[in-house]
């Protein structure tokens, strides 16, 4: 029977299955032989030289059953596929034996995989369950070759946001900023790629790594699910740094998940749903001394004290006239206040996931599936420490919506075409009032003569509401708290990309398998970046800037950009007895569809600086003379912006970039058990979208100083080339052993180039391609799989990332500090030389587990500095090391054969160590600064010490948290 239950899913979600089949007996090739993977239902038949090859197998763990007329059967069980590799199973069949049909036999599973050409690693589901960890995120972090620092993650010394994410096949990165664009939780995935080595062609947009994500798809026969709940909080003795959290309570952690999955038509139609609730309280404190309305405040500068409680309508009372009062008043203020201390970094989020997959036919697949989450919180200010009901709230509402369809076109060719939509909606703003905000429209008619701009509905400010700003300008003096009023800005961004994809795959004959395919994606973004104005010239009336007056205002409306993104690959993967190649070629084409000022020193149409752009020359001589300098003579904004003073346009369509990507990696067996490897590879990824739109009105005030930055729509791509060689040997049956160097030289990074106004002494930073870096390192790697109760792996890096700066904007914070630019290569702030990660499960009884992360990682760099000034070249000196261990314990207990209740605790940082994360740039450390030597403690309209405030809770890790909970599974 032709076997045409072949696979039919997309390349970059399936592995592959191969082997030959013989006779035990005389070892003879057996041709027509049928090959199954039980479960799935996916097969194929052996040809005249016993080969056979399975396609596009979903990454997991199998039985697979061997038969031939006259043979016993052979079920070769715990076959584990994963994502593009392939996994070799022989199969050597016995004759037939009245009595015996099958012979079972456990798979023998190498340690070390023949075909891996790069750096990659493959977690299974099960795998991510042993391990202490939340989110997926947490597991690319264990992964060798990763840094976590600032809140960003970096990939053998690539800044952050180089690494591509991806669902199912389909890129779900948000190229606003670089972040993934939909929230996946860890019971809804079945394998994470995570690839930091020199990526194949179908790869792209990303210059340091790969995380792909393949996500379940539910049973086509049996019910199955589960459901946990845990609750926990923070303990730490520490309670000078660590106020409210030195008693051991559950009551800050509570966490609810479960997931169902089963067939709606057995065999044909299957769902998977998962959902997940958790509330996160937070370990930073903070004390309601103050509120956002009862804050003293010289509003006018005019040595008037105003008390906002009074009122913020249509006038201010002054209260007394003098400031030195400020003292006794804030004292009379804090009596009548409870104290209450609450949690300033809390964070609460829901998530759910449903995945529906159709079996039409057995060649006609297709599947929707449909991502939601909703996030809260709010971060740490130490500023508001006494006044945190001030701060704004943070809101993220994503949402992804894919639909694929897969087709098997033959028993050795298929193809897949996607469909995609993913949408992330980032705000914050002072609180979570639906009423706050009110939407209404705002005519900006200066923009009516440019149709390509678009403003979108602006929130009104509630009349109810205080705005008060929390800077006491004319008094607070540094290293104080606010003693009142709110955050005073409002942002709201929404990215939605649309991607349709179409892959086709072919095993061509038993060497060469080609890939190709095309992606179309179309990102639209809409921006609106505002501050509430509160003073004089407002009338102390709270109003929002018109944004054509405010450089720091990014609003561009609802369809105010709408870049675009198409790319094509083509690759074969050539496999023989004694050597795996990968080669590939991959095209990338990207139109940002915006404008670009021609004139760089006179950037702005609507208050022109050259004269010659302001009015009319009338007499054509080139000059504007005191005559022609009249408002009568104003040019009009068409005029503008059909001549500059140069007689070109004023703006100029950003050019669409094009790059050609060649990618190359082989390996080949060096030893019995032993492979060498060796990659090499373009990778190039557009800047963030950040980066291209800022300061949308392309705006430079006079007399501004080096003080706003631009987005430059006409950036390149940035550019790495990257080299790997690698050597893994397995050693004994359940020991392997990698080790693997690589070099990365990048180009062509984001910067900033100092533009000099017309105006003298005004100059501002516009983004453009300047900065490099290069980076090199080894790692060593040993895994151990599971045998006598142990399993474990450790893995450690030695890496030198250096660069001419480690932000985009260096160059133009350094001409703000007169600080003269970097011009040879310094250590970056994430080169972290020794890093160590380390795993260990250990069983000690039947159904019981202990598993241990411990992580440690040498001191970043930092700039020393003396006063405020620095003291010697850029990052020239070390941070403190760090190191954390976690652990997870789990007990199950079965009854009734498919039901299981597990018991778990979950302990982070378990020795509650502190590990000083940000520094005083003066001393290295964040225990102490040297500013009390050299500063008098002043006093101010607060009662905080100069000690008090240089006491920065935030600059540590976490202390110990404890989780602790129950879960049910349905098998």
């Amino acid at each position: 029977m032709f076997l045409l239950i072949s696979s039919i899913l997309s390349a970059g979600t399936t592995g592959k299955l191969a082997g030959k089949v013989t006779d035990k007996k005389t070892g003879e090739p057996l041709i027509g032989a049928n090959v199954i993977i039980e479960k799935v239902l996916l097969g194929a038949a052996t040809d005249a030289e016993g080969n056979y090859y399975v396609l596009q197998v979903p990454p997991g763990t199998y039985s697979v059953r061997f038969s031939m007329i006259g043979y016993q059967d052979l079920i070769v069980k715990d076959v584990r596929v994963q994502v593009d590799l392939t996994t070799k199973i022989d199969g050597a069949l016995p004759e037939s034996v009245i009595g015996m049909n099958e012979v079972f036999v456990q798979a023998d599973r190498p340690m070390i995989q023949t075909d891996v050409t790069y750096s990659q690693a493959n977690i299974s589901s099960e795998e991510v369950e042993l391990l202490p960890v939340e989110e997926f995120e947490d597991v690319v972090a264990l992964q060798a070759g990763v840094v976590s620092e600032g809140g960003e993650i970096h990939v053998r010394g690539g800044r952050g946001g180089e690494i591509s994410y991806m669902v199912d096949g389909v890129t779900v990165t948000d190229p606003f900023n670089a972040g993934i664009a939909v929230e996946i939780e860890n019971n809804a995935i079945q394998e994470l790629q995570f690839i930091s080595g020199t990526f194949n062609a179908e790869y792209g947009q990303a210059m340091s790594g790969i995380v792909n994500i393949i996500t379940k798809d539910g049973d086509y026969q049996n019910f199955k699910g589960g459901v946990s709940t845990g609750s926990g909080g923070y303990y730490t003795k520490d309670s000078k740094l660590f106020p409210q959290i030195n008693s051991i309570s559950f009551d800050g952690i509570k966490d609810i998940k479960g997931n169902l999955e089963g067939p709606l038509l057995p065999g044909r139609v299957s769902f998977f749903a998962s959902g997940r609730i958790k509330r996160d309280s937070g370990y930073l404190y903070g004390q309601r001394v103050f509120k956002p309305n009862t804050f003293i405040w010289d509003a006018n500068a005019n040595n008037f004290v105003v008390d906002s409680t009074v009122g913020l309508g249509n006038s201010f009372q002054p209260v007394y006239q003098n400031p030195t009062d400020l003292v006794s008043i804030v004292d009379s203020l804090i009596e009548e206040k409870e104290f209450d201390w609450v949690p300033m970094n809390w964070h609460e989020q829901k998530t759910s996931q449903i995945k529906l997959t159709v079996k039409v036919t057995p060649r006609i697949k297709f599947s929707l599936n449909r991502m939601d989450s909703d996030t809260r919180q709010q971060y740490y200010s130490h500023l508001y420490k006494w006044n945190p009901d001030g701060r704004s709230h943070y809101f993220n509402t994503r949402v992804g919506n894919l639909f694929r369809l897969d087709l098997s076109l033959s028993q050795s060719t298929f193809a897949s075409f996607m469909v995609s939509k993913a949408s992330n909606h980032y705000r914050n703003h002072l609180k979570n009032d639906p009423n706050f905000y009110k939407e209404i429209d705002f005519d900006f008619s200066k923009y009516q003569d440019i149709p390509i701009w678009f403003w979108e509905e602006y929130p009104t400010l509630d009349s109810t509401v205080y705005f008060v700003d929390p800077r006491i300008f004319d008094y607070t003096p540094v290293y104080n708290y606010y003693v009142g009023g709110q955050s005073m800005g409002f942002y709201n961004r929404k990215s939605v990309v649309e991607t349709y994809k179409s892959e086709i795959t072919s095993q061509i004959n038993q060497k060469h398998q080609l890939k190709s395919g095309f992606e179309y994606r179309r990102t639209k973004i809409s921006l609106t970046d505002l501050t509430v104005q509160l003073a004089s010239y407002t009338g102390f009336q709270p109003v929002y800037q018109d944004p054509s007056e405010s450089p720091t205002s990014d609003t561009y409306g609802k369809q105010g950009r709408t870049p675009e993104e198409f790319s094509f690959y083509v690759q074969d993967k050539m496999e023989t007895k004694n050597m795996v190649v990968n080669i590939g070629l991959r095209w990338d084409y990207f139109d940002p569809n915006w404008k670009v000022v021609n004139d760089l020193r006179d950037p702005n149409y609507l208050d022109p600086l050259r004269p010659i752009n302001e009015y009319y020359d009338l007499d054509g001589d080139g000059a504007i003379s005191e005559f022609e300098a009249t408002g009568s003579n104003l040019k009009t904004d068409s005029s503008r912006l059909q001549s500059n003073a140069f007689g070109e346009p004023w703006f100029r369509e950003a050019k669409p970039k094009t790059q050609i990507s060649p990618r190359f990696a082989l390996a080949f067996p060096i030893t019995d058990k032993g492979y060498l490897h060796f990659s090499y590879g373009h990778f190039f990824q557009n800047p963030e979208f950040s980066y291209l739109y800022s300061n949308p009105e392309f705006e430079v005030p006079p007399s501004s100083g080096a003080g706003y930055t631009m987005g430059n729509a006409d950036m390149e791509p940035q550019r790495t080339t990257q080299y790997e060689v690698g050597f893994s040997q397995q050693i004994g049956q359940d020991i392997g052993i990698e080790i693997t160097g690589y070099f990365k030289d990048i180009r062509n990074l984001n910067s900033t180039k100092i533009i000099q106004s017309i105006v003298a002494g005004d100059r501002y930073g516009l983004y453009i391609n300047k900065d490099f870096a290069n980076s090199r390192g080894i790692t060593v790697a040993l895994s151990k799989r599971r045998s006598n109760k142990v399993s474990g792996n450790i893995d450690y890096t030695y890496s030198i990332s250096e660069g001419n700066a480690s932000d985009p904007t260096a160059a133009f914070y350094d001409e703000q500090s007169n600080i003269e630019p970097e011009k040879v290569l310094v250590p970056l702030d994430w080169d972290q030389r020794h890093t160590l990660n380390a795993t260990l499960t250990y069983h000690p009884i039947k159904n019981s587990g202990l598993s241990f992360v411990f992580n440690y990682g040498s001191g970043f760099p930092y700039t020393t500095e003396f006063v405020g000034n620095r003291t010697s070249f850029e990052n020239n000196a070390r941070e403190p090391a760090t190191y954390n261990v976690d652990m997870k314990g789990y007990y199950n207990f079965m009854f009734m054969g498919a039901y299981r209740i597990s018991a778990f605790i979950n302990v982070y940082n378990l020795f509650d160590i502190r590990n000083e994360l940000t520094v005083y740039n003066d001393t290295g450390r964040s225990t102490y600064s040297l500013l009390p030597t050299y500063t008098p403690q002043t006093s101010g309209p607060g009662f905080n010490t100069l000690n008090d405030y240089l006491t920065r809770p935030d600059y540590y890790s976490r202390p110990r948290q404890i989780r602790m909970g129950l879960s049910l599974a349905i098998k």
